[in-house]
This record gives C-alpha cells, sequence and structure tokens, in this order.
C-alpha cells in the first residue's frame, strides 16, 4: 500500500513521513528510538484503516490516540503543547548561557534538532567578527576569550556581545523565525521586556557541578582545542560558572545540569513544552 496522503487544509498533501512525525514525537521528550517505534505505529494504524488521504487534524487525533494507549495521558498533553509552539504567533528563542566546557553547543544543536530549529548562534562567533571589525585599541574586550579576563573585562565583553545577540533576537522577532543562541556572553534575564513580549523566550543555565567531569570536558575535545589552554585558567572558568549560577538565581532562570546530556536535553524540552503551556493558557484565558 502507498503513503497515506497528508492534506493541509487547501495547500493540497505530502505522503506521511515517518520521520517528521518521530521529530514531532521527541520533541516531547520521548527518546528517538521510541519515537520512531511510535511514529512506525501511527503509519500501521493508517494502512489497517485502508486510509489513502488524512487530514493533518485528523492525523493529530489518530496520534493522541497511540500515545495515550502507549505512553499515557502525560504524553499526550506534551504533544499538544508541542502542537501549540508550531501553531504561535511569535518565535521560540532559546538562550542557552553558561561557562566554557559545559556541553552548551552540543545541548544546542541537539535542542535545535528536536524543536526542527535550523538557526543556531554562538555568541563566540559574534565576538569573532567583532574582533575582525575593531582594532585592539577601539576595542580590547572583544580580544580575549571570557576565561582570560578578570570579572571586569568580562562584564564588558559581555556587554558588547550582548549588543549583537539582542539584534538577532530582533530579527527572529521580526522574521518569525525561532532560533537557538548559546554562549558564555548570554547572561540570564538580558533581553528586555518590550523584546521579551515579541516571542516566548526560554532561559537556560547549563552548569557541570562536579569539578572533576567538568575538566574532563576539556580533555575530551581533542586537540583541536588543545586541553591545556582551558585547564591552565580552570578555577576562573568555574568562577565564571558561580557567577552564572548567582544570576540565574537573581532572575528566575532555570540551571540545567549537564552530567548526563540525554538527561540534560529532556529539561531542556520541558522547560520548553512547559513555557508553551503556560502562553497557551494565558491566551487562552
Amino acid at each position: 500500500m502507498a503513503e497515506p496522503i497528508v492534506t493541509h487544509h487547501a495547500r493540497g498533501g505530502l505522503p506521511y513521513s515517518k520521520g517528521l512525525m518521530a521529530q514531532s514525537l521527541s520533541a516531547t521528550g520521548l527518546g528517538l528510538a521510541r519515537a520512531w517505534a511510535l511514529a512506525r505505529a501511527v503509519e500501521q494504524r493508517l494502512q489497517a484503516d485502508g486510509t489513502e488521504t488524512i487530514d493533518s487534524a485528523d492525523l493529530r487525533t489518530l496520534t493522541e490516540e497511540v500515545l495515550e494507549d502507549e505512553e499515557g495521558r502525560e504524553a499526550v498533553e506534551r504533544y499538544r503543547d508541542w502542537e501549540n509552539l508550531n501553531r504561535l504567533d511569535r518565535p521560540l528563542v532559546l538562550l542557552l548561557a553558561g561557562t566554557t566546557g559545559v556541553g552548551k553547543s552540543t545541548l544546542a544543536t541537539m535542542a535545535a534538532h528536536r524543536l526542527g530549529i535550523t538557526r543556531v548562534i554562538a555568541t563566540d562567533v559574534i565576538r569573532q567578527v567583532l574582533r575582525a571589525s575593531f582594532s585592539r585599541d577601539f576595542m580590547p574586550s572583544v580580544h580575549s576569550s571570557a576565561f582570560e579576563v578578570d570579572m571586569r573585562g568580562y562584564a564588558e565583553q559581555a556587554e558588547t556581545v550582548g549588543t549583537g545577540i539582542t539584534a538577532i533576537v530582533e530579527r527572529a522577532c521580526d522574521e518569525g523565525t525561532p532560533v537557538v543562541v548559546e554562549g558564555v556572553h548570554v547572561l540570564p534575564g538580558m533581553l528586555e521586556p518590550a523584546l521579551t513580549d515579541r516571542c516566548l523566550v526560554v532561559e537556560a543555565v547549563v552548569v557541570v557541578e562536579d569539578a572533576e567531569l567538568h575538566r574532563a570536558h576539556f580533555e575530551a575535545r581533542g586537540d583541536r582545542r588543545p586541553a591545556q589552554r582551558y585547564l591552565a585558567r580552570f578555577d576562573r572558568i568555574r568562577a565564571l560558572q558561580d557567577h552564572f549560577v548567582g544570576k540565574a538565581s537573581e532572575r528566575g532562570v532555570a540551571v540545567v545540569e549537564n552530567a548526563n546530556i540525554d538527561e540534560a536535553l529532556g529539561r531542556l524540552m520541558d522547560l520548553v513544552l512547559h513555557a508553551v503551556h503556560g502562553l497557551s493558557e494565558t491566551e487562552d484565558a
């Protein structure tokens, strides 16, 4: 039997995709293997019913039935929150802060994949552009890594790079395009209310509480980024982490422990879906 065609109102339709369905299901917190198995279960239901064409709304209903049978009611609610995210009239902006070596970049990439976001910006890229554009004499703060300067120097650097972060978020709002921004220059609560009202902002500070595990992250990077450069300033890197945790506490921003990447990713997905749920309830009120 050919794949059923999923129609979307008056825009025609495309064959049912297990890959796209699995991506949607994995965004609710399910593991990739489990999400793929459930996407296959939805396909089997369609084939068993002899379905040749199904409206997207009916496909959502069928998916919810499969989820409730296989995973329970909570999974259905999380799937609905994910669907609400796709229907929001504002883009998702995921901001991941944290010191060097806690796995922000990996986590950002994995989260973007789960959420179907194609734009991931590292704040070090912004700093590199500023370095190329302005001399050390004119803008000295951006010509050193964050862990190579004292806290005053870091504050100056974060303020300078923060202007670029704000511009990126403003453009995401203007275009209605979701974005993930990660880096040591993302400060909890850095965006002004006038900007956060235009998008759905989800913030988190990524940490590795165990110092030895944190140290091991640098050694795992290999020769591309020699560990010694970071380990020589490890105390300063840890001090930056304490700074982030303090700021997160002040601003009510979540702290995500990254001792296990899968658990950290699950926590991030929880934060996103919780934010969507809260916004949906506010708009419905």
